[in-house]
């Protein structure tokens, strides 16, 4: 999951240290957050959300999938086949 975080914290003029305090959490969190390397937890990303003034869909973006993950393996009991993954299941050609 990618994030604002950094983004937003600058333009609040806040440290890391800074939001940490504010969430009552520590700098080391922050930064790991910050940096994509750890996903808060619900607590932890509504306390991040409230100390920059934002609703929490504003700092989270979730990745895209990738072409990959768009498609599935539609196996029945003698053949399988790549399908599209839709709502409705038509064979990619």
């Amino acid at each position: 999951m990618e994030n604002n975080i950094k983004k937003l914290r600058k333009a609040m003029k806040f440290s890391q240290e800074d939001l940490a305090r504010l969430t009552h959490s520590t700098r080391q969190s922050i930064n790991a957050v910050e940096n994509n390397k750890y996903d808060p937890s619900l607590d932890l990303a509504f306390k991040i959300a409230h100390a920059l003034n934002v609703e929490v869909d504003e700092i989270f973006i979730k990745k895209t999938k990738t072409d990959e993950e768009n498609y599935v393996l539609w196996c029945e009991k003698y053949s399988c086949e790549l399908w599209e993954n839709q709502h409705h299941k038509e064979p990619v050609s």
